[in-house]
């Protein structure tokens, strides 16, 4: 089972620096290239169970792996801990950030609430996030998902979370002008079984998990991949447990020093993702686009043409002229009709 990660030397992955920002999951991601094979079989068992599988003992985990003890030992000191205990400690650290929701986040700057850089902090960690994100992602990995969600003979389910629906609804929404055969799971679970009814061995699901990770999000993911479905997860650096069901994993940087998660770095990776879509079915989804084109004309689905809006800021100032224009020969016809109705008009 693959994992998503960049190519990279594992040293300077493991500088402190590094350890103090990244969680273990990146750091092991990152560093897959330059593992030995024992070494690899303990990450790929770390990944498939993580964290779960780093905080057994040091046997267990090594059973697991398929592996030796001394190896896991060797591995945990490829990732820059001195000890088994100071990684399982750290492991332990990140369980509780993944649970935190935004009421525990909440900003501890003393300068917090004045506003007087939050632009720029904000904005700053934001680019930053991007960044990684873009580049958490090898050449390799970005061709054979690309490849997977282009495949005509696998339909693409697209799925999020309560705050991720919105990823997986603008990915659905561009993927269905390039392709056919895109569904969206739409939001509220008690429908989702419909859903799952119609996924087949073979089907691509592009599931978006963020932390605090819902249940009835893994649920579904489950029963796709019991019935044969390939998973494509979208999640944070922490990895949602859908991991363990994955093929591929894109981590999404999600800290911004504000009380709520961004979702920019996952909005990039939709971008990215839809981009090499695009590219790679080439002329055949633009005679697609052309097509639907076409086929919106009837509804008047067309774009505002330019300075529409400010014909339409200059209307309410023209029909109140209108208004007054209308009112002066009303009072005539009302004069007119009072002597109707025999009232005194001298």
């Amino acid at each position: 089972m693959r994992r998503s990660g960049s190519n990279g030397n594992a040293a300077a992955e493991t500088s402190p620096a590094v350890r103090e920002t990244r969680p273990i999951s990146e750091r092991v991601r990152r560093g897959l290239s330059a593992l030995t094979a024992a070494e690899n079989r303990v990450a790929q068992a770390l990944l498939d169970d993580y964290p779960v599988a780093g905080l057994e003992t040091v046997a267990r985990f090594a059973k697991r792996a398929g592996t030796s003890g001394p190896t896991i030992l060797r591995f945990i000191s490829r990732l820059g801990f001195e000890s088994y205990a100071g990684f399982q400690n750290t492991l332990r650290s990140e369980v509780q950030k993944q649970l935190q929701g935004p009421l525990a986040r909440y900003p501890s700057r003393p300068s917090w609430g004045d506003g007087s850089d939050v632009h720029e902090r904000v904005g700053l960690a934001i680019c930053g996030n991007i960044e990684r994100a873009v580049r958490g992602l090898p050449r390799q990995d970005y061709g054979e998902i690309t490849r997977l969600i282009c495949d005509p003979k696998r339909a693409v389910f697209c799925l999020g979370g309560r705050f991720t629906q919105m990823l997986a609804t603008y990915f659905h929404h561009c993927l269905r002008e390039l392709r056919p055969g895109a569904r969206l799971v739409r939001e509220g679970s008690a429908g989702w079984a419909d859903y799952l009814l119609d996924v087949r061995r073979g089907d691509v699901l592009v599931v978006f998990d963020f932390r605090r990770y819902q249940r009835d999000v893994l649920e579904f993911a489950g029963g796709a991949a019991a019935q044969g479905a390939v998973i494509i997860l979208v999640t944070d650096i922490w990895n949602s447990p859908i991991a363990a069901l994955s093929t591929h994993v894109i981590a999404c940087p999600v800290e911004v020093p504000t009380a709520f998660d961004s979702a920019v770095a996952g909005l990039a990776m939709v971008e990215v993702l839809i981009a090499s879509v695009v590219e790679r079915l080439g002329e055949g989804a633009k005679r697609r686009i052309e097509t639907l084109e076409t086929l919106r004309q009837p509804f008047h689905l067309e774009s505002a043409p330019p300075g529409a809006g400010r014909k339409a800021a200059q209307n309410p100032i023209a029909a109140g002229r209108k208004a007054k224009q209308s009112r002066k020969p009303g009072k005539k016809a009302n004069g007119k009709a009072g002597v109707k109705s025999g009232r005194s008009t001298g």
